[in-house]
């Protein structure tokens, strides 16, 4: 699996850190996600069957009504008693179809509301995956001993070389482009707007926050680029 070799490579290079942690964070997700897709995707047998149900007691109703009618047309039966009977009857397949309009549409609120719940804890990970890479920049490589003691500052990620910093930032890219792989495993053969809309938003999300990481990437390579070829050690894109 794709996370699980992402985790090795981070392990690797770098040893201890919370990005390795949050990785796999996301392969808990990515392995429920799995699960959940695939639940949802099967049909809900209660709800189905009472579904089924009202609609066989609105073909009973609508077969005594016909039924009714043409007693009335043989028979000559009071008009009166007619119209009450056609009153009874539009009644009775109102409230029979609302109860199957309800019935079908509560099966996709439910399923809709587990989908909504995973995507709001994908929609947190990213948001921790972008405050990995915020404080990986490249500009302390160039002014690292002046930036060293500023308060605030990430002595740990100052510490880093430019290969590992460039490392780094690839494995926050990988693991934002995972978890919007993992939100598009929930729109497999789903119809909800809805489900699709928050699918697409974690897509947009994880897109974005990887299009800062790259811009970060490339500056680091113009200050690896401007360096004595006997600073740069491996460049920052090596494997």
């Amino acid at each position: 699996m794709a996370i699980e070799l992402l985790i090795e490579r981070i392990d690797y290079r770098l040893p201890g850190r919370g990005l390795g942690q949050t990785a796999r964070d996301l392969r808990a997700v990515a392995g429920h996600a799995i699960t959940l897709s695939a639940d949802i995707q099967k049909p809900y047998l209660g709800m189905r069957i009472a579904s089924g149900g009202l609609l066989v007691g609105m073909g009973v109703v609508v077969i005594k009504f016909t039924i009714g009618m043409t007693a009335f047309y043989k028979n000559d039966a009071d008009i009166w008693s007619v119209l009450e009977g056609i009153e009874a009857a539009i009644s009775t397949l109102v409230y029979l179809g609302l109860a199957f309009a309800f019935l079908f549409t509560v099966e996709v609120r439910m399923k809709r509301r587990r989908v909504l719940a995973a995507m709001q804890e994908l929609r947190a990970l990213a948001h921790v995956l972008d405050m990995h890479q915020f404080s990986k920049d490249p500009e302390r490589l160039i002014h690292r001993e002046l930036l060293a003691s500023e308060p605030g500052v990430d002595a740990d990620g100052a510490a880093l070389s430019p290969f590992l910093t460039g490392r780094y930032l690839d494995y926050c890219s990988e693991l934002l482009s995972l978890t919007g792989k993992v939100a598009a495993l929930y729109a497999r053969n789903v119809q909800d707007s809805v489900v699709l809309d928050a699918v697409n938003e974690i897509e947009g999300l994880t897109n974005g926050f990887a299009r800062k990481i790259w811009q970060k990437i490339m500056i680091l390579d113009s200050v690896v680029a401007s360096r004595p070829h006997s600073d740069q050690g491996p460049g920052p894109s090596a494997g």
